[in-house]
């Protein structure tokens, strides 16, 4: 009888051998069972971060807990204020009215640290990233949140979150300045250009020309002016122009006019001159007449 046992015993052991090996043959077939090195049992399987073995206690035979990814943003040491908030409501004000609402809201229990600003074309991770000139992230950036019963790790967990998905190069970083705790707002960006492929605009060249004004000098009835009013009138015109990086001087005594500025500025001094010219001559031929 005992002999009749022992041979079912080896033949149930043979065949739940085949049928494992048989499982692996296929894919998505259960991976053996892990064995507790303490206690000689099977650990339930737990779910693992893609491309990295779990590891084991080899005292308890727990699991040990992997890095989660993004994980390096918060500090181990710091702690959340013992201030739960009920319910917080960010519909599109700027970063720097949610900095104030945090610091209010958490008694100051913590700092926060902004950047300032970006400008031109930055670079991340060998990409260009356009961003406007000057981008002040504190004033620019807005926030739109709606969260409920948070902390205050959170709430900044939440705004990454949220940055990752506008595709906002930001990030707030948790840590421990000494005994003080900080929220870092981080650009994620490289401030320095790599030009390599990079097509960057000329500046416009920046030009100079003498013009003679004094044939605008005259009777008003003939449609002369003063060179008062001749300075007058094409500074007032200058101003209406896009002027900027150019400028315009006069020399009385030799009724000139020195205008220094980019091309079209150029032109559109002369434009104006050229007016002003066709005016004394159409009052010259009405008086004539």
């Amino acid at each position: 009888m005992k002999s009749k046992l022992k041979i079912s015993a080896v033949i149930a052991v043979l065949l739940a051998t085949s049928i494992a090996s048989s499982l692996a043959q296929y894919p998505g077939a259960p991976a053996a069972a892990t064995i507790n090195p303490a206690t000689g049992l099977p650990i339930p399987q737990i779910a693992a971060v893609p491309g990295v073995p779990v590891a084991f206690d080899p005292t308890t035979g727990a699991p040990i807990p992997q890095p989660q990814p993004g994980s390096d943003w918060k500090d181990p040491n710091w702690k959340d204020p013992d201030i739960t908030l009920t319910n917080v409501s960010y519909d599109n004000i700027p970063l720097s009215e949610v900095v104030r609402s945090l610091r209010e809201q958490f008694k100051e229990q913590f700092d926060i640290l902004l950047p300032t600003g970006s400008g031109a074309i930055a670079y991340a991770n060998g990409q260009s990233v356009p961003v406007s000139w000057p981008h002040d992230w504190q004033s620019d950036e807005i926030v739109s949140l709606r969260l409920k019963n948070v902390t205050a790790s959170e709430i900044f967990s939440a705004m990454n979150l949220l940055f990752e998905n506008n595709r906002t190069p930001l990030r707030w970083e948790l840590k421990m300045n000494g005994n003080r705790q900080i929220a870092l707002l981080r650009v994620l960006i490289d401030p320095v250009p790599v030009t390599t492929g990079l097509v960057v605009p000329e500046s416009p060249e920046i030009k100079r020309r003498v013009y003679f004004v004094g044939n605008l000098i005259g009777d008003a009835k003939n449609g002369g002016m003063t060179m008062e009013q001749i300075i007058k009138t094409i500074t007032d015109v200058w101003q209406m122009a896009d002027a900027t990086g150019g400028n315009i001087q006069f020399h009385k005594d030799a009724q000139l006019l020195v205008v220094r500025g980019t091309q079209s500025q150029i032109d559109f001094m002369e434009q104006t001159l050229k007016a002003l010219e066709q005016k004394v001559d159409l009052k010259k031929t009405e008086s004539a007449h």
